[in-house]
């Protein structure tokens, strides 16, 4: 009778009875602790049992349970909760997900990505993506959270990423980590050539400027003989030179500092033609020499300077020589078509225009730019031979 009772109350009862795994393992896991409590402390255990109704004789834990088993069972509840902080661990790390939202611009994490394998898989993922910003949040990411030694050995392999983070350290001038990165790569003349554009374009002192170009040249390109920039760094590092020491003698707004090679032989051309042997170094001949510049172009250059400023008996010592018959010859690098066009742009005189147009043989080349210059007498010179 009482056992038909008890079933109907166990039938008819409110309380709610479900199964979750969760409870089972914090059950298991309660357990697992109270056996270790046991083995640490038997009189507790055993005066809980003598306190029972129970008239059996108790026995100590591990007299009924081996050592072995116990162990077992132990460390079978550890790998139950590895195994949970794995599967959730899995369930995190996402790298396709992440890279998602970062392409979508929305809210993402990285700090689930803790191992070096989650971290290599997300930068991959993203340079398969192609997306330069996502490839750029990755290596950032990378590079705070890993190694120095650890970020450029990935970087290493993989040339987009590479390309990506070197164009960011160009921008934000930083040129010490650009140098590091390529020198690595086996790219030192890049490394160098990079460094030498942001010191020129970011340099804007000239005595800054020059301190700055003769560090790169000793520490970059010293090692680089072949490399035709380092040509060019000695080119500009004399130059720059040789405009400061002009200042230092004459502070003359008409050359500014920096100025091209072009622009500063204009200048000793326009200053400096006839200087003193203390100055010979300002002499446009001297800065010629030093920076390989064609004798056409020193002649081209010249020759405007001074018909820009009216000085006709020079270009006539410029150009013109005596033979040794005593006659006038024309001794240039130039083209006579050349030196009539210069000449007319600054308004030379007629019989200066005359004088350079009897030069070209051909009589109806020479016709035709005389009318074209308005030489009136030439054009009738001409005619009689015709």
């Amino acid at each position: 009778m009482n056992a038909a009772k008890d079933e109907d109350d166990f039938w008819f009862q409110s309380e709610k009875r479900s199964f979750c795994f969760e409870s089972e393992v914090d059950q298991l896991r309660n357990d697992t602790e109270k056996l270790w409590g046991g083995i640490l402390n038997t009189s507790n255990f055993e005066s809980e049992l003598q306190s029972t109704n129970d008239l059996q004789t108790t026995k100590p834990l591990l007299s009924i349970v081996s050592d072995k088993t116990l162990s077992r069972i132990l460390r079978a509840d550890d790998n139950i909760e590895k195994g949970l902080k794995t599967e959730k661990h899995f369930e995190m790390v996402q790298p396709n997900a992440t890279l998602r939202q970062i392409l979508l611009g929305q809210p993402y994490s990285l700090e689930q990505y803790k191992s070096l394998a989650s971290k290599t898989s997300l930068l991959d993922g993203a340079i398969l993506n192609g997306d330069g910003n996502a490839i750029l949040i990755i290596i950032l990411f990378l590079t705070k959270t890993l190694k120095r030694s650890l970020v450029q050995r990935l970087l290493s392999e993989r040339p987009d990423a590479v390309n990506v983070y070197i164009h960011y350290l160009f921008i934000r001038l930083q040129t010490n980590e650009i140098t590091d990165i390529l020198t690595m790569l086996g790219h030192s003349s890049t490394a160098a050539i990079k460094n030498l554009h942001i010191i020129i374009k970011n340099t804007k002192d000239p005595n800054r400027l020059l301190q700055k170009l003769h560090n790169c040249h000793k520490a970059l390109f010293a090692m680089l003989p072949d490399c035709k920039e380092a040509l060019f760094l000695d080119f500009y590092i004399k130059l720059l030179e040789w405009q400061i020491a002009i200042k230092k003698k004459k502070n003359d707004e008409d050359l500014p500092l920096n100025s091209s090679v072009v622009e500063s032989l204009r200048y000793a051309c326009k200053y400096h033609c006839n200087t003193p042997k203390d100055f010979v170094m300002m002499s446009p001949t001297v800065l010629s020499q030093d920076h390989d510049i064609s004798p056409r172009l020193y002649q081209k250059i010249n020759l405007q300077v001074k018909a820009a400023s009216g000085k006709w008996d020079d270009i006539d010592r410029l150009l013109l020589t005596k033979g040794l018959l005593g006659n006038i010859k024309l001794q240039t690098h130039l083209h006579t078509e050349d030196i009539l066009r210069i000449l007319y742009k600054y308004n030379a005189p007629h019989t200066v225009l005359e004088k350079y147009l009897k030069f070209i043989d051909n009589l109806e080349k020479r016709l035709e730019l005389a009318k074209k210059l308005s030489c009136h007498t030439i054009v009738i010179d001409v005619r009689r031979y015709f």
